[in-house]
C-alpha cells in the first residue's frame, strides 16, 4: 500500500509539471508574458520538488540498508516521516527492522547459552586451529591445567611433566578418537582421557579436544584388580603354608621328645640330631612367618564396613598427634595444626579414618627422618564445592615422579621394614566413605596428601 502512494506520488506530480509547462507553452503564445513566466516557475519548482520527493525515499531506503549492513537495528524511522505515505514507509522499515533485532537476540541468547554451559560443564575443553594457536579454553581446563590462559598448545610444555607427549597427543589425534595419557602436573599424577573432534568453521579448519581425569575410575578399577589377585594368592598360599607349618610343628616336637629320652636308640648321632632339630625350627618359623605376612595383606580385601557418625576434625587430628608425640619429639619436628573452621565436622567412621591419619603421618614420620627442619602439618578446611578435605603435609624429600605412579600399587615400598600396604588400605578407605585419596610431591619440596570427602 506504502508504494502504491508513492507511485500516485510521483503520478500527480509528473502530471501537474507536464500540465504546467503545457499551460506555460500556450501562454507564450498569448501577450500574458508574464503568466507564462509564473507558470514555467512553477513547474520548476514542482520540478524540484519531485526529484527531492524521489531522493528523500531513496536515500532513507539507502540509510535502512546501510543499516542492515552495519548491524544497527537501532533507527527509528516513524519519527522521520513527514507524511501519510513516509509514515507507512518508515513502518515497513521498522518492522523489518525488529525481525532483525529479535533474530539478533536469539542469536546473543543462544550464544550466551552455549557459553555458559562451555564454561560450566566439568569437562575441560580446547580448541585450537592449524597453527596450535587456542580459540577457546573453559574453565575446566583453566583448573585443569592451572593456566588462566593459553595461547599455543605448545605453552602445555610448560603446564606439567611429559607434557610434550600430551601436545604430539593432541597433534596427531584423529577425530573421533580416543587415548589415555598420564601426566604429572606440580606433583601430582593425573591420568587423562583425551578425545578429539575436528570441524571446519568459515572454512577454517579447527580441533576441538575434551580431557577427562579418569583417575577415580581407574584407582576403582585398579583396587578390585588387586583384590581378586589377592584373594586368589591369599587362598593358594594359605593352603601350602597351613599344612607345612603344622607338620613342622609336629615333627619337631617328636624328635625333640625322643632324643633326650632315648639317646642310645636313635640311628642320628648328636650331630645330626641338632641340625634336623635347627631345620625343623626354621622350617617352622619361616612358615609361620609366611602365615603372618599373608594375614596382613589379607586386610586389603576384607575391609570392615564403616560405621558413619559426625566427626569432629580438630579432636580427631589431637588423638593421632597424642600417639605419635614421642616420635615427633625425638625428631624434633615442627608440627603445624591449621583447622577452618575449628568447628569442622565431616561423616565418617572414626576408627578407619584415624587409621588413615596413622599411616600418613608415619609416612610423613619416616620420610623426615635427618631432614633438615622438618615440619609436618595438619590441615582441614571445607573446599570451594562445600565438600571437607582433610591434608597431611610434610616438607620432606618428596616422592621421584617415577615412583609417584607406583605409591599405590600394594607390595610396593621404597621403606627398608615397609610393607607396601598402608596407602593401598588408606584408598580403599577412603573410597567406602565414596571419597578419594590424593597423592601431590615434588623432589626437595614435600609431599602432600589430601583426602577427599
Amino acid at each position: 500500500m506504502a508504494f502504491n502512494r508513492f507511485r500516485w506520488g510521483i503520478l500527480i506530480r509528473v502530471g501537474l509539471i507536464l500540465l504546467l509547462g503545457f499551460a506555460a507553452v500556450l501562454t507564450t503564445q498569448t501577450h500574458f508574458w508574464l503568466v507564462a513566466g509564473w507558470l514555467g516557475l512553477f513547474a520548476a519548482l514542482l520540478t524540484g520538488e519531485l526529484i527531492r520527493y524521489v531522493e528523500r525515499t531513496q536515500r532513507d531506503l539507502g540509510n535502512f540498508l546501510l543499516s542492515i549492513r552495519q548491524g544497527d537495528f537501532t533507527g527509528n524511522y516513524r519519527r522521520r516521516a513527514r507524511n501519510l505515505h513516509e509514515e507507512l514507509i518508515g513502518q515497513a522499515f521498522q518492522d523489518i527492522m525488529q525481525v532483525f533485532q529479535q533474530l539478533r537476540r536469539e542469536r546473543e541468547s543462544e550464544h550466551l547459552y552455549l557459553q555458559t554451559i562451555v564454561q560450566h560443564v566439568g569437562v575441560a575443553l580446547l580448541c585450537f586451529d592449524a597453527a596450535g594457536e587456542i580459540r577457546l579454553m573453559n574453565e575446566a581446563a583453566r583448573q585443569l591445567f592451572r593456566r588462566p590462559y593459553l595461547k599455543n598448545i605448545q605453552n602445555l610444555r610448560e603446564v606439567a611433566d611429559h607434557a610434550p607427549a600430551l601436545t604430539a597427543v593432541l597433534e596427531r589425534l584423529p577425530s573421533g578418537q580416543r587415548e589415555l595419557v598420564r601426566l604429572v602436573m606440580q606433583g601430582q599424577l593425573m591420568n587423562l582421557s583425551v578425545q578429539a573432534t575436528e570441524l571446519k568453521l568459515e572454512g577454517e579448519w579447527l580441533k576441538l579436544v575434551s580431557f577427562q581425569d579418569i583417575r577415580s575410575e581407574l584407582e576403582a578399577q585398579e583396587v578390585e584388580s588387586w583384590q581378586k589377585l589377592i584373594r586368589v594368592l591369599t587362598h593358594e598360599i594359605m593352603n601350602s603354608v597351613i599344612p607345612i607349618a603344622t607338620l613342622a610343628s609336629v615333627t619337631h616336637q617328636m624328635v625333640e621328645g625322643m632324643v633326650p629320652a632315648s639317646p642310645g636308640k636313635t640311628t642320628l648321632d648328636e650331630e645330626e640330631t641338632t641340625d634336623l632339630l635347627e631345620s625343623l625350627r626354621t622350617i617352622e618359623k619361616r612358615s609361620k612367618g609366611m602365615a603372618h605376612f599373608v594375614e596382613d595383606y589379607r586386610s586389603l580385601t576384607q575391609m570392615p564396613v564403616p560405621v558413619f557418625t559426625d566427626v569432629e576434625v580438630l579432636a580427631l587430628f589431637r588423638r593421632v598427634i597424642a600417639l605419635h608425640r614421642p616420635r615427633l619429639e625425638a625428631q624434633q619436628v615442627a608440627l603445624k595444626l591449621q583447622v577452618t573452621p575449628e568447628t569442622l565436622r565431616v561423616t565418617a567412621d572414626p576408627e578407619l579414618l584415624e587409621q588413615v591419619l596413622i599411616n600418613l603421618m608415619l609416612n610423613a614420620l619416616d620420610a623426615l627422618q635427618a631432614w633438615p627442619s622438618p615440619v609436618l602439618w595438619l590441615v582441614g578446611y571445607v573446599q570451594p564445592n562445600g565438600r571437607v578435605a582433610l591434608q597431611v603435609k610434610d616438607n620432606g624429600p618428596g616422592i621421584p615422579p617415577n615412583l609417584l605412579e607406583q605409591v599405590f600399587v600394594p607390595f610396593f615400598t621404597t621403606k627398608k621394614n615397609g610393607s607396601g600396604v598402608g596407602l593401598s588400605l588408606s584408598r580403599q578407605i577412603m573410597r567406602l566413605h565414596r571419597g578419594s585419596l590424593q597423592v601431590q610431591s615434588e623432589p626437595e619440596k614435600g609431599t602432600v596428601v589430601t583426602l577427599h570427602f
